[in-house]
C-alpha cells in the first residue's frame, strides 16, 4: 500500500518536474538568436517593410507597360424613331441642275403612276452601326516612359533599404527588450538570495537576542528589510510580465506567463571593437536613402522637361460601318506628332524650383554624413565606457560579498553590530544590481556597435 501511495504521488508530480528539467527547458528556452529569427518572420514592422517592396515591384511592372502600343476598341450603334435624312426633292434648290433633274424624276413617277398625291420625299438612315480599333505605339514621349521606368525601379532601391533600416531598428529593440528581461530575472535572483541572507541573519539575531547580545531593534530591522524586498521582489514580476508581453508582441509569439529565457552572462565577451570607419558612412542605408533622394529630384526635373518636348507615335486604326446596309470596312495607318509651343514659362520656373530641390537634398546628404560620423564615433565611445564601467562594477561586487562575509562574521561574533550588518547587505544588493545594469548596457551597446559597423 505505501509502494502504491509513492508511485501514485511520483506520477502526479512527474509533468512538474519534467517541466523544469534541463530536457524539456531545451525546448522551452528563448535565445536571443529565436527571438531575432521569430523577428524577422512575425514583426509587423518588417512583414510591412516587406510589402513595400512588393508594391513598389508592382509600380516597376505596370510602368513597363508604357513601352506597348495603346490598344482601344470603340462602338456605336443607334437606331432613329425618324429617319434622320428626310429631303423634299420637289422643293429641292441646289442652284444647278441636280435639284431639277430630281425634281422631274419625281413628277414623271407620280404621272406614270397616277398619284399625284404620292411623296416625293427621299428618307434614310435609321439605324447604323459602326465600331473603330486603334493602336498608337509610343516613339518619342519626351523621354517621360523611360524616367518613369527609372524612378520605378530608384523606388524598388529605396524600399528595400528601408526594409534593412526597419530591420536594423526592430532587432536592436527586441535585443534590448531580451536583455532587460534577463536583467530583471537576474535581480530577482539577486533579491532571492539577499532573502536567504536576511533568513540567516534572523536566525543569528534570534540566537544573540535570546542570549541577551542583541536588542529587538536588530530584530526589527531584519522584518523591515524583509517587507522592503518582498515589495521589491513585486515590482521585478511585474516589470518581467509586462516587459514580456511586449517581446512576444514584437517578434510574433503568444504571451506566455512562465517565459524562460537564457541567463546573461556573468562575464560577457570583453574584446574591444576596432574604432569606428568613417568610409562605412557613405554604406549606412541612411546614406544611400539620400543619395536615391537626389536621384528622385533629378528623375523628376527631366519628367517635367519631357512634358514640353515633342511627343510622336506611330499607329494604325481600322473601323467598320453599316448606316446604309452596306458593311463598309477600312484601315489608315497614321503618324501623330505633337509639339507645344506654349507654357515654356511656366516649365521654367519648375526646372528651377527642381534644381533648388536638388541642391537642398544634396545639403542633407552632406549634413547627414557628418552627423554619422559622429553617430558612429558617439556608439563607439559608449561601448568603451560601458565596458569599463562593467569591470568597475565586477570589482565592486567582489569587495561588497568580502564586506558582507566580515560583517556577519563581526556579529556572531559579538564586535559587530546589526546596523552594519545590514548596510554590509543593502551594498551587496546594491554593486549586484549595478552590476547587471552594466551588463545589459555592454551587450546594447556592443551589437548596436555591430550593427553600425558592418
Amino acid at each position: 500500500m505505501r509502494n502504491r501511495l509513492i508511485l501514485i504521488i511520483a506520477l502526479l508530480l512527474s509533468p512538474l518536474v519534467l517541466r523544469h528539467s534541463p530536457l524539456m527547458a531545451q525546448y522551452e528556452v528563448l535565445t536571443l538568436d529565436s527571438c531575432l529569427s521569430s523577428a524577422r518572420q512575425h514583426n509587423c514592422t518588417i512583414r510591412s517593410a516587406a510589402l513595400e517592396v512588393a508594391i513598389s515591384q508592382e509600380l516597376k511592372k505596370q510602368m513597363l507597360w508604357k513601352y506597348f502600343p495603346q490598344v482601344s476598341l470603340q462602338g456605336f450603334a443607334f437606331g432613329a424613331v425618324n429617319p434622320i435624312i428626310d429631303i423634299d426633292v420637289s422643293n429641292l434648290d441646289m442652284g444647278g441642275g441636280l435639284g431639277t433633274f430630281l425634281s422631274d424624276i419625281s413628277k414623271a413617277v407620280r404621272e406614270g403612276l397616277g398619284n399625284d398625291t404620292l411623296d416625293s420625299s427621299i428618307k434614310m438612315v435609321r439605324w447604323g452601326a459602326t465600331a473603330q480599333a486603334q493602336a498608337v505605339q509610343p516613339v518619342f514621349w519626351g523621354g517621360q516612359i523611360v524616367t518613369a521606368n527609372q524612378l520605378a525601379k530608384l523606388g524598388i532601391d529605396a524600399s528595400r533599404l528601408k526594409q534593412q533600416v526597419s530591420e536594423r531598428d526592430v532587432l536592436q529593440e527586441v535585443a534590448d527588450t531580451y536583455w532587460m528581461i534577463a536583467g530583471l530575472m537576474s535581480k530577482r535572483q539577486t533579491v532571492a538570495k539577499v532573502v536567504s541572507l536576511l533568513d540567516t541573519i534572523q536566525g543569528v539575531a534570534e540566537v544573540a537576542y535570546n542570549h541577551g547580545l542583541a536588542t529587538s531593534n536588530d530584530l526589527l530591522r531584519v522584518q523591515l528589510k524583509q517587507n522592503e524586498l518582498r515589495t521589491k521582489s513585486l515590482q521585478l514580476e511585474n516589470g518581467i510580465q509586462l516587459a514580456s508581453r511586449l517581446l512576444c508582441h514584437m517578434i510574433g509569439q503568444p504571451y506566455d506567463h512562465e517565459l524562460l529565457l537564457e541567463p546573461l552572462p556573468e562575464q560577457p565577451v570583453t574584446t574591444l571593437s576596432e574604432q569606428p570607419d568613417t568610409i562605412r558612412v557613405s554604406q549606412r542605408p541612411e546614406m544611400q536613402l539620400l543619395e536615391m533622394n537626389i536621384r528622385y529630384n533629378q528623375l523628376n526635373r527631366r519628367l517635367t522637361l519631357g512634358e514640353s518636348l515633342p511627343h510622336l507615335g506611330i499607329g494604325i486604326t481600322g473601323g467598320y460601318n453599316n448606316f446604309f446596309n452596306q458593311h463598309r470596312w477600312n484601315a489608315i495607318a497614321f503618324m501623330s506628332l505633337s509639339i507645344p509651343l506654349t507654357g515654356w514659362g511656366e516649365t521654367a520656373h519648375k526646372l528651377r524650383q527642381h534644381d533648388l530641390k536638388i541642391q537642398q537634398a544634396e545639403l542633407m546628404q552632406q549634413d547627414l554624413g557628418e552627423k554619422m560620423s559622429l553617430q558612429n564615433r558617439q556608439i563607439y565611445d559608449q561601448l568603451i565606457e560601458a565596458l569599463k564601467l562593467m569591470e568597475q562594477h565586477r570589482s565592486s561586487c567582489v569587495l561588497a560579498q568580502d564586506n558582507y562575509r566580515i560583517s556577519l562574521m563581526n556579529y556572531e561574533a559579538g564586535v559587530g553590530t546589526m546596523t552594519e550588518l545590514m548596510e554590509s547587505e543593502a551594498l551587496l544588493m546594491q554593486a549586484e544590481n549595478a552590476y547587471t545594469d552594466a551588463r545589459i548596457t555592454y551587450l546594447s551597446a556592443q551589437r548596436k556597435f555591430e550593427e553600425y559597423n558592418k
